[in-house]
């Protein structure tokens, strides 16, 4: 239904919860940032509101824009209401399926994939790299010669298989994954081993989500890097003690200053990390209800702490969402050594997963 302002012409920023209803819409507008803070007087202007309330629909956000606010605003920012709204409580959510019980996955998706042969590449690499047999190779390239590639030609390895969908079995660090499925390109983010780039149709389908918004949301930032999810079949991946069963990945911070090269990840020093971009991409991850765990070093995470503490979060939500600053604690963001070139995101195991913790 179009937006009209005579809609809301009698509300205010105190009443705009309350005003809203349906949790749909209410999940949309807390994506609003930068049009809800730059607001010159929102609690007193019809325009204002409206503006806040079309850039909840364009999904602008979240909150993290603290330059912008403006003084007289801070009183208002304190409501209750408005801070639940701003920093929301994180949610575990189930994934949706349909009513055969089958997993509906409606982001961006790979429908085949094919390997590029490079100088190198062998029948034997292509098996070690994508975990396939021979047969399973053969029966996808009925037209190919695969004990006599040559360069440029493109081998199908893989391809979406609607029957089925992928599955995390066991833990992270000592499972694996049956029928993964691989991370879809894009030409906002680089994926750096597309062979060690599978996991979950949860996993691939929250990444892209996020990916794909903040691209939308920040259309001039340069490259991220997704890293290493897990091989086809799980199991152990070096260099790693996890990244077994599907369910996590890597993927670089944002930076204010553009890496020398997108060949791996770099260190970031911390004035050259984008501490903004950071934290959005920490709330819309949480956002879809299906993180257990974000793994970033102590060194970046008292950072975020400190922007979102600054920023007004609650206190009860810095206790929730940040380990720091109690080392040992809990907390959805947690220090791991070997953490400060990337945020490790892990997901949660959904009903469709096996013996999976």
């Amino acid at each position: 239904m179009p937006w009209d302002d005579s809609m809301i012409s009698n509300v205010t920023g105190t009443t705009l919860k309350s005003w809203v209803e349906g949790r749909a819409l209410l999940a949309m507008m807390m994506g609003v940032g930068v049009m809800l803070l730059a607001a010159p007087a929102m609690a007193q202007s019809q325009a204002s509101v409206s503006a806040m309330l079309r850039g909840a629909m364009l999904g602008i956000g979240p909150s993290p824009v603290a330059r912008m606010i403006n003084p007289q605003h801070e009183e208002w920012l304190q409501d209750e209401e408005i801070q639940a709204w701003l920093w929301p409580t994180p949610v575990e959510r189930a994934w949706p399926t349909d009513e055969e019980g089958r997993p509906v996955v409606e982001t961006r998706r790979r429908d085949v994939f094919f390997h590029e042969v490079g100088p190198r590449d062998t029948l034997s690499r292509l098996r070690s790299m994508y975990r396939v047999t021979t047969a399973m190779l053969e029966e996808m390239n009925p037209e190919l010669d695969l004990r006599d590639l040559q360069e440029g030609q493109q081998v199908k390895v893989w391809e979406l298989d609607d029957a089925s969908w992928a599955r995390s079995v066991g833990r992270a660090n000592s499972g694996r994954l049956i029928r993964g499925e691989p991370m879809p390109p894009a030409e906002s983010y680089i994926l750096l081993y597309p062979h060690r780039a599978f996991g979950t149709y949860y996993a691939v389908s929250e990444t892209v989500r996020v990916l794909d918004a903040y691209y939308q949301t920040f259309n001039d930032a340069p490259p991220l890097i997704v890293g290493d999810m897990s091989f086809r079949t799980g199991r152990a991946i070096s260099p790693h003690r996890s990244h077994r069963s599907g369910r996590d990945v890597d993927v670089t911070l944002p930076r204010l200053v553009e890496p020398p090269n997108y060949n791996r990840f770099h260190y970031i020093r911390r004035d050259h990390l984008d501490t903004q971009r950071t934290l959005w991409m920490v709330l819309k991850l949480l956002e879809g209800g299906m993180v257990e765990h974000i793994f970033l070093d102590w060194y970046h995470q008292r950072t975020l702490y400190r922007l979102a503490r600054d920023q007004g979060a609650p206190e009860a939500w810095l206790r929730e969402v940040f380990q720091y600053p109690r080392r040992g604690g809990s907390g959805i963001v947690r220090h791991e050594p070997g953490h400060r070139k990337h945020l490790h995101v892990r997901y949660r195991c959904q009903e469709t997963d096996r013996w999976c913790g």
